[in-house]
């Protein structure tokens, strides 16, 4: 089985090859990740990452963790994974994602940000690595203007 990786109050290299390596995996099974991201706790100072999928409301929380946990599986013993409870999957219906979609980055096409110490949409944000946000998907057309901006994931 492969390592998992130790959390931190500080986002580390491991964490963000870790997270997008998961999602690429993710992404290579039809998993429907439109939108990934790592937030920090403000209270507790632990991160998550949240992947926000429509599978989650068909099939069902508990399906799309067996899938992140089959992935984790088969990683090879060298990589590094990310433990069960230090995810979070959520349906489209995200707290976090209508919050950054009232806000001014709410025409942006994001990914691979830093964002942190801001109140966007209303919520407070203490610390964030966004991978990806795809608006389109998630039912919202971005601004046409913004829409050759997409970051994709790093090879």
């Amino acid at each position: 089985m492969a390592k998992e990786i130790f959390m931190t109050q500080w986002f580390s290299d491991e964490m963000l090859l870790a997270g997008e390596s998961l999602i690429r995996r993710l992404d290579a099974t039809d998993a429907k990740v439109l939108a990934a991201f790592w937030l920090l706790d403000a209270e507790d100072k632990t991160w998550k990452l949240t992947i926000v999928s429509p599978l989650v409301e068909s099939e069902g929380p508990r399906n799309y963790y067996k899938r992140i946990n089959d992935i984790n599986e088969s990683a090879k013993p060298d990589e590094n994974v990310i433990a069960l409870h230090d995810i979070s999957v959520s349906d489209t219906d995200n707290r976090i994602v209508k919050a950054i979609k009232r806000s001014v980055l709410g025409d942006s096409i994001l990914g691979n940000n830093r964002l942190g110490k801001n109140t966007l949409g209303g919520v407070y944000i203490e610390d964030m690595y966004l991978y990806r946000m795809d608006w389109e998907l998630l039912g919202d057309t971005p601004n046409p203007a913004t829409k050759d901006k997409t970051i994709p994931l790093s090879p």
